[in-house]
């Protein structure tokens, strides 16, 4: 195998295979990147955690047909600090490769491509165009609330619903919902929900980063597919069922706090600066006012006080301020309405603009 490629092609390929490869396993080729001349002009960039996959097929000039599989953090190393725009690999005797650009050469030990693990086969899915930017908007919205307790795997991912027009997100650490419904048209058609692990999700979101306007999706299981150009990404999704998330969003939560988005969330900082794990910030509402108190024995205390709208009976609440921030970061509108019940009671965190996004809070005991 040898051939000649551009530097900003290969490593376009290359990051994407090295952030999928599995280092830590303990089996040695998933750490590995597959290379593989395919066909005129071609070349077959691949790599896999066996529940992750991702594949390139990159504009290659090529010498010799064949294949070969070598280190993928290695190699992106490398190739991300070769001078010159064009690099040339070729694979020797004992499967080694070297890799040349300019005056500098590399001789880099790697391991046959028939031992690599396959690859799950694209070409036999029926993909449907859909607006990159809409799927995307929809992972940063529920990506920061999946739960990273390993024990509840099925928490550990997205849940994705979609009758082929309207699609739906949400994804919950137990602590806190997050859940956003966005019009994407030519989706495919689910009769039942999926779920995405959290890796796959992270994954799909870099290759959506590195493409373009639209991408292609497919979901036949156990995998969901996503296509950005020459790049197929394929997540294996995870088989169980995800906890009845409407039970979980407050739906008679009676008192409503209006306040400004970027004013809370300046104070949620400061307070946060008096809080711990297990001490919260305190918010308590009472008529046009919304105070922030965060108190740490070991520090000092805070208290700030807001305009907002609010009309009925004082009520005190504790939320984690991280999970609020990292909430309220995902909102774009000038207001946020909180809508709370009782002092241990979840809050319903929403924007005013009617965007079709929310986000649900677990109270503190303060």
């Amino acid at each position: 195998m040898e051939f000649r490629i551009q530097t900003s092609e290969f490593l376009r390929g290359l990051r994407l295979a090295q952030s999928i490869a599995d280092r830590k396993s303990t089996m040695p080729m998933l750490a590995n990147v597959l290379l593989r001349t395919d066909g005129d002009g071609r070349l077959l960039v691949a790599a896999t955690d066996l529940n992750v996959s991702v594949s390139a097929e990159l504009a290659s000039d090529n010498k010799a047909e064949g294949g070969l599989t070598l280190g993928a953090k290695a190699l992106f190393d490398i190739v991300s600090n070769m001078p010159g725009d064009d690099i040339v690999l070729k694979r020797t005797d004992n499967n080694w490769a070297e890799i040349a650009a300019g005056k500098v050469e590399y001789r880099l030990v790697g391991m046959p491509d028939r031992d690599f693990p396959k690859i799950p086969n694209h070409r036999e899915v029926a993909f449907s165009k859909v607006d990159a930017g809409v799927l995307r908007e929809m992972i940063d919205k529920t990506l920061f609330s999946i739960s990273t307790d390993e024990t509840r795997f099925h928490l550990n991912g997205v849940l994705f619903e979609c009758d082929g027009a309207r699609a739906l997100m949400v994804s919950t650490d137990g602590h806190r919902l997050s859940k956003v419904v966005r019009t994407l048209e030519g989706a495919p058609a689910l009769s039942a929900g999926v779920i995405i692990p959290k890796k796959g999700v992270t994954e799909i979101k870099r290759t959506l980063d590195a493409g373009a306007g639209s991408c292609e999706l497919a979901i036949e299981a156990p995998y969901i597919y996503v296509r950005c150009g020459d790049i197929t990404l394929a997540v294996k999704l995870i088989e169980a069922e995800f906890p009845p998330y409407g039970q979980v969003i407050p739906k008679d939560n009676n008192r409503q706090v209006l306040v400004n988005r970027q004013a809370l969330t300046s104070a949620l900082k400061r307070a946060q600066l008096m809080s711990s794990e297990t001490r919260g910030v305190k918010l308590t509402a009472r008529d046009g006012n919304l105070t922030i108190a965060g108190d740490n024995p070991d520090i000092g205390e805070v208290r700030e006080d807001l305009e907002a709208t609010y009309e009925g009976e004082e009520i005190s609440i504790g939320f984690n301020p991280k999970y609020v921030l990292e909430l309220m970061s995902q909102m774009d509108t000038d207001q946020v309405s909180i809508a709370l019940n009782g002092e241990l009671d979840p809050g319903l965190w929403t924007p005013v603009d009617g965007d079709e996004y929310l986000g649900v809070v677990m109270p503190m005991r303060i």
